[in-house]
Parts: C-alpha cells; sequence; structure tokens
C-alpha cells in the first residue's frame, strides 16, 4: 500500500466517525411505563440513606452538549456520568419539572452524584430542598461502579448545580433546572 492509498483510507475513516457523530437524534430517553414498580424505588424515611439506590443500568440519553435535556412527556431524564471515559455530566444541563426523576448512568470509573454541603464550592440548591448523593454518608470521594445508576426526583423548583466531588475542581459540574 502506497502512502497516498493509506491517506485516503484514513480519510475516509474519520469522514464515517464524524457522520455518526453527527447524527440527529433524540435528546433524552424516558421511561414511558409508570404502571411499572421497582422494588428499589426509594421510599421517604428518616434515616441518612441517599434518596436513590444504586441498580443495574439502563442506557442513557445522549442530549448535544451545549443545549439541555428536556422531559418530553415522561417522567425521567437520562444524564451519563463520564460518557467516553471524560470528566463530564451529558447532558450537562437538564430542565425538568417538580415530580420529574434525573437518572444518572456511571459510563466510566471513578464518579459519583452530590449536592452535598461540602463536597465542593460548586454545589448550588434551592433553599428548601435537600441535598442528594450516589453515596452514604460524608465521604464526598465515595466512587460508583460502572454500568450502575442513581436516581433522583426533584419535589423543590430552583436551581440544582451537583458535581462529580472527585472531579469537580475538573469542571465535571451539572446543572438540573426544576420548574413548576
Amino acid at each position: 500500500m502506497n502512502r497516498r492509498s493509506f491517506l485516503a483510507g484514513c480519510g475516509l475513516a474519520v469522514a464515517a466517525t464524524l457522520t455518526g457523530c453527527t447524527a440527529s437524534g433524540p435528546a433524552v430517553t424516558t421511561e414511558s411505563s409508570p404502571t411499572e414498580t421497582d422494588a428499589s424505588t426509594p421510599t421517604e424515611t428518616a434515616s441518612p440513606t441517599p434518596e436513590g439506590t444504586p441498580t443495574t443500568a439502563t442506557p442513557a440519553g445522549t442530549g448535544s452538549p451545549g443545549s439541555p435535556a428536556t422531559t418530553a412527556g415522561g417522567d425521567v431524564v437520562e444524564v451519563s456520568a463520564g460518557p467516553e471515559g471524560r470528566l463530564r455530566f451529558r447532558p450537562e444541563t437538564v430542565e425538568i419539572s417538580v415530580g420529574d426523576s434525573v437518572r444518572w448512568t456511571f459510563d466510566s470509573p471513578g464518579h459519583n452524584v452530590t449536592t452535598l454541603p461540602g463536597a465542593s464550592e460548586k454545589v448550588a440548591i434551592p433553599e428548601d430542598a435537600e441535598p442528594f448523593a450516589s453515596y452514604e454518608g460524608d465521604q464526598h470521594f465515595a466512587i460508583n461502579e460502572v454500568g450502575t445508576t442513581y436516581e433522583h426526583t426533584f419535589t423543590v423548583p430552583g436551581e440544582y448545580v451537583y458535581v462529580c466531588a472527585p472531579h469537580a475542581d475538573q469542571g465535571m459540574v451539572g446543572t438540573v433546572a426544576v420548574s413548576e
């Protein structure tokens, strides 16, 4: 194979890859079967356990990095934590209504999700909201296993800025905007 053939083949491979990256599709994946009961769905208790319970993974939504994902007639928005091994959430911003949920899927190792005080100075939640975390206690560097999910239902309107505590300083920060 000569140099020109090799470079032409590389160019075609890059073009095919970029075509797959720019293909459009749904911004979010929603759960549309509210009649199903999940035994791992948390209930409100007085114990200090996290509001969500890690479960087996489900496919994560794929919003565009610069645009917020929104609920589309459903009540669960999917967010990927660490897609392609990157230190980010995808999508970084979601817009939902009170009573809707966000489900984070941990797609690479070393990540968590939290709004707990002390996890990062970047964390912010509405005044009447309870903080949440995908881990128990105040061990902010506790991480979730790859392939697990964490789900939180938002009951107070406002803006929630959450982080992956181990990577907040590297920019792994996300936002959930909750409207009434």
